[in-house]
């Protein structure tokens, strides 16, 4: 999709173009102030490590924009696009995200919230090149001590947590220590019960960029 086919679909959007609010501490009232959220259309705007607090988003498009590294915290988004935008390392957690859609975009290491029970997620990847293979965006498994968030790529398991970042290839799973061999083992028990193929010990089946992946799932 292009500039001109996204304007020519929401002709009462408000157009945003080639801001910067990198690392900048935005507030629901600072909001206020400066521009109108809901129902515009932002395009390549720099969102980078800010952190953005009690926003509301409605109807927002966010197109070809950086969110890397970005926290959302008791935001409310619904209804909302991001669309070829870069959501590496972007934190959800502790927002309500609902009927919001992820179109061509990087999502490694991606947190929460824990369920996306009403978004979509079309062409997703890891990072610029690294195409997502499973069933869904990512899997959150629990463990004892916090969540790990599990992305499944073509030729690794790549592994996100608090000070948890790893990169798990098939000849290592066996050497891995505890609770990632379980954690990888598990996603892997899921995504075979859901009918897909392994073969040695890596995932295949579509190209990610042809499918719709369902919500993000959560494993005991």
């Amino acid at each position: 999709m292009d500039l001109k086919t996204l304007t020519n679909m929401f002709p009462s959007h408000k157009l945003v173009m080639g801001e910067q609010f990198a690392q900048e501490n935005i507030s629901a009232l600072k909001v206020k102030s400066v521009l109108r959220w809901s129902d515009t259309i932002f395009v390549n705007c720099d969102f980078s490590e800010a952190h953005f607090h009690l926003l509301i988003l409605s109807g927002a498009i966010f197109f070809k924009c950086d969110f890397s590294g970005a926290r959302f915290v008791a935001c409310d988004i619904d209804g909302c696009e991001f669309i070829t935008s870069n959501l590496t390392c972007t934190s959800f957690e502790g927002s309500s995200v609902a009927d919001t859609s992820f179109t061509d975009c990087i999502i490694g290491g991606m947190v929460g919230p824990m369920e996306f029970q009403t978004c979509s997620f079309y062409g997703v990847r890891y990072s610029r090149h690294i195409p997502i293979v499973s069933n869904t965006p990512y899997y959150v498994i629990s463990t004892p001590t916090q969540p790990i968030y599990v992305f499944c790529t073509p030729n690794a398991w790549r592994l996100h947590g608090k000070g948890v970042r790893m990169t798990v290839a098939p000849d290592e799973v066996i050497g891995l220590e505890e609770p990632y061999k379980s954690i990888v083992r598990c996603v892997l028990e899921i995504e075979q019960s859901e009918g897909r193929r392994a073969v040695a010990g890596f995932l295949v089946g579509e190209p990610a960029a042809e499918r719709s992946f369902s919500p993000a799932t959560e494993a005991p």
